[in-house]
């Protein structure tokens, strides 16, 4: 699986940060804000039902004082204690008159200790005796003394009404009758049926003994299911129904044994909360989205440096090296590539510190090879020049002598570490010239060089051991003439120097070709070693060989170095 990028895990952290972080504030304003609107649509109910119980207690408190003035009005009470016909009609006008004034009352009745009942609505009919104090109905009117008395919703013909009765009392106190008032249902259901208590809400009025004195739907008069709807309402008292679908508030409307009960509908409440929840789910996909981008935009340039960083290295590690990070961004990164490139300083002064100490190390490889040149070689040539002189062939003998003479000063090289390659190849032309005076017809040598590259820089004592290798370990185990050639070829863009012999070669074998490299009289191994040192990457040693088919040693340069 393919590892992020340091910006995209940030980003992915700082973004789950956010959104754990929106989510927690998101909850906390939901909460808050549908408890707020809780409290709001509970004050709102709990005050529009306390300003419905003043409304009634104002209304019930005009009825009582309308009652109160007409039980205490000298004509009213002088019928109650002496009913005479005459009387009647002027009573009757009284009553007239106080309907006319209030357009709520609808009748008045009067009914006297006696019997006689005077009534604005002829259709009004009760029940009376000669002895109304036998009456449960008018004794219930008198249980308050003069105090009105308050009497659940009644249907009065085809309307609905509410009654208002008080006792007529004398000077003594004693009982003349009752007088009673009925109002009509339509004010107190136009006032509840306006309160703002939500699409299903209503509120409806009951007495001490839960008698409904007032209800929107009129069937719950008479309907024992209805009633029983009702009861869940009555008995929370003030608070949350059980379904938490309602709110139900209740005050006690003073000086009455009535009680007003609001029932607010909480789909308002739903409604907001939903559109609260598509609020905060709009804001926060918005203020994620926003700040998604802020974040990646803002990381990515932070982040900048760190990239430049992390490409200076990647261009380092592929050989570049003297290229230099750039310091930018903030403190720390600009901390970090300060101490990087000085790594990098740091590095190049121990590079260049080995690499004074591999020249070092390469000069006195070179001074030592020089010192080991084969004192076999030496004395081998001094006792044929000795042969020759014994044969007094002056001739041979100032030749080899002069041959001699030449490979040490080319070998010496003036102390110098490097030749060129014209001299190198004369070096190896006085080594084989010297050798051919020994071994003679079994030995017969070729050079072959090309003069366009004479002037090639190379460390000296390179090619003399190669021939010496062939010589020795070629020709001279082989039976019969051996030849041995050197030559210099361009190849490509560079040089090879291929040495060839015709004597026993060997297997070719990793092992083989790696003891091989050891053999010889300083060591192919040296050879290669100091090449390598020299030329680096730019060159290339290969050893090809077979079993009695001879040896050929190659050399490729890709680089030419001229003095």
């Amino acid at each position: 699986m393919k590892r992020s990028s340091l910006l995209v895990r940030m980003v992915i952290s700082i973004f789950l940060v956010f959104l754990i972080l929106l989510a927690v504030v998101g909850t906390f304003y939901y909460q808050s804000s549908s408890s707020a609107i809780e409290a709001t649509i509970e004050g709102n109910s709990q005050t529009t039902i306390s300003q419905t119980s003043h409304f009634i207690q104002s209304y019930i408190k005009k009825l009582e004082t309308t009652s109160t003035s007409l039980t205490q009005k000298t004509e009213v009470l002088a019928y109650a204690e002496n009913p005479s016909q005459e009387k009647v009609e002027g009573i009757r006008d009284l009553f007239l008159t106080i309907l006319k004034a209030d357009q709520d009352l609808k009748t008045v009745v009067l009914v006297t200790k006696s019997g006689q009942v005077i009534s604005t609505d002829d259709s009004v009919q009760m029940k009376t005796s000669s002895d109304m104090m036998s009456e449960d109905w008018y004794q219930k009117a008198i249980h308050q003394g003069a105090n009105p008395v308050l009497t659940p919703a009644r249907k009065s013909d085809s309307q609905w009404v509410i009654s208002v009765t008080q006792e007529l009392v004398d000077a003594k106190g004693a009982n003349l009758g009752v007088l009673r008032l009925d109002i009509s249902y339509e004010t107190l259901e136009a006032y509840l049926n306006q309160l703002q208590l939500g699409q299903q809400g209503f509120a409806f009025i009951i007495n001490e003994k839960h008698e409904f004195v007032y209800h929107p739907k009129h069937t719950v008069y008479s309907s024992s299911s209805e009633m029983e709807a009702m009861k869940p309402y009555i008995e929370t008292g003030q608070g949350y129904t059980l379904d938490h679908q309602s709110y139900v508030s209740q005050e006690k409307i003073a000086g009455t044994d009535w009680t007003v009960i609001g029932v607010s509908s909480l789909e308002k409440l739903d409604q907001v909360r939903s559109q609260l929840m598509l609020t905060l789910l709009g804001a926060s996909v918005l203020s994620l989205l926003a700040c998604l981008c802020l974040v990646w935009f803002s990381l990515k340039r932070w982040i900048a440096p760190l990239e430049d960083l992390r490409e200076t290295m990647l261009k380092i590690a592929s050989g570049d090296q003297n290229l230099r990070a750039k310091e930018a961004g903030a403190y720390e990164l600009r901390e970090v590539t300060r101490q990087f490139n000085a790594v990098l300083d740091q590095v190049d002064q121990l590079m260049a510190a080995i690499r004074r100490q591999e020249e070092t190390t390469r000069q006195y490889e070179l001074r030592a090879l020089s010192s080991q040149i084969n004192p076999h070689f030496l004395y081998n040539t001094l006792d044929t020049i000795i042969w020759m002189a014994e044969f007094q062939d002056s001739q041979r003998v100032v030749q080899v002598t002069k041959s001699l003479a030449t490979y040490f000063r080319l070998a010496l090289n003036q102390g110098k570490d490097l030749i060129c390659l014209s001299d190198e190849i004369n070096h190896v032309r006085q080594y084989l010239f010297i050798q051919k005076q020994r071994y003679g017809d079994k030995l017969e040598y070729e050079i072959d060089e090309d003069p366009a590259f004479g002037n090639l820089v190379l460390p000296k004592l390179v090619l003399q051991p190669l021939v010496e290798n062939a010589l020795y370990h070629g020709i001279k185990e082989k039976e019969g003439q051996g030849h041995i050639k050197v030559s210099v070829q361009k190849k490509d863009t560079g040089l090879v120097i291929r040495i060839e012999d015709d004597g026993v070669g060997f297997q070719a074998t990793a092992d083989n070709s790696q003891s091989q490299l050891k053999r010889g009289g300083v060591g192919l191994q040296n050879v290669d070693q100091r090449l390598k040192l020299h030329f680096g990457e730019h060159y290339q040693m290969k050893i090809d060989s077979a079993p009695s088919k001879g040896t050929t040693v190659e050399i490729y340069i890709n680089r030419i170095e001229t003095n």
